[in-house]
């Protein structure tokens, strides 16, 4: 059975979607099979992998139409975003199951998901019903934080809010169970060395008992994103077997948190 993982932040620019790439890389790297879904209508996940595109893609999921699976290669696949996906927030509010149709085109397609060991959904920065969908159908959501005022406590503050309040209204009403099973993992990201706020940021962190891991801030990430290469396959990397050992560990403990 797939576990699946979803990346979710209630702001934009904390490398959501670099992390998705490369932890997917990480996965492929130790012999799993990946499929990613790109929930952002932006669609830098999507173009990364130069999948952008109105044809067959998540909206198809929402509005009836044949979403297809992209194989990139024989252990990644790829549910493409497409530009329309801002359109189905007021679409969709008319409808009792808005919140758990990604569910159920889940489990009307089981032969053609069945052989992936991982789903890794990239989401837009906001809680809306896109992003709740993806959330009801993970096992867990990572969240990353980043060392300011604004993008750590703020930030959880506000996630934490609105995952309970998903939650809370999310029940069954026949067992008063909620149907939102997700754990919420924190992973701290870009980090800096020997600055104020690193300093008081690893000591706020020490305080999170669903912290899985420490992401630094190296120029990779960037460069990884830029040239549509894995962090692991850049040449950088390679010439620096500290800063590779460092990234294999983090994302190995956010491997080993999800597993």
């Amino acid at each position: 059975m797939s576990k699946t993982i979803t990346f979710s932040a209630s702001k934009g620019g904390v490398g959501k979607t670099t992390m998705t790439f490369n932890f997917a890389s990480y996965l492929i790297r130790q012999g799993y099979k990946v499929l990613l879904i790109d929930s952002d209508y932006q669609g830098n996940l999507s173009s990364t992998y130069e999948s952008y595109t109105n044809q067959n893609t998540l909206y198809d999921v929402f509005t009836g139409g044949l979403a297809k699976i992209r194989q990139l290669n024989p252990q990644l696949g790829l549910i493409p975003a497409s530009p329309h996906l801002d359109e189905l927030e007021g679409t969709l509010q008319s409808k009792n199951n808005k919140n758990f149709m990604m569910m159920m085109w889940l489990q009307d397609h089981l032969e053609e998901i069945k052989d992936y060991d991982y789903i890794l959904i990239d989401t837009h920065p906001e809680f809306g019903t896109l992003t709740k969908n993806m959330i009801a159908v993970s096992d867990y959501v990572v969240v990353p934080l980043e060392p300011s005022e604004y993008g750590f406590i703020q930030s959880k503050q506000q996630f934490d809010l609105r995952m309970k309040e998903f939650r809370d209204d999310a029940v069954d009403i026949r067992t008063r169970a909620s149907l939102i099973e997700a754990k919420v993992l924190y992973l701290a990201n870009r980090v800096k060395h020997n600055t104020r706020s690193s300093h008081e940021f690893g000591q706020m962190i020490d305080q999170i008992d669903n912290l899985v891991a420490v992401l630094n801030e190296r120029e990779v990430f960037n460069s990884s994103t830029m040239l549509k290469t894995p962090v692991f396959d850049l040449e950088q990397t390679k010439r620096n077997p500290k800063t590779l050992q460092q990234i294999n560990a983090a994302y190995q403990q956010l491997l080993e948190s999800v597993k």
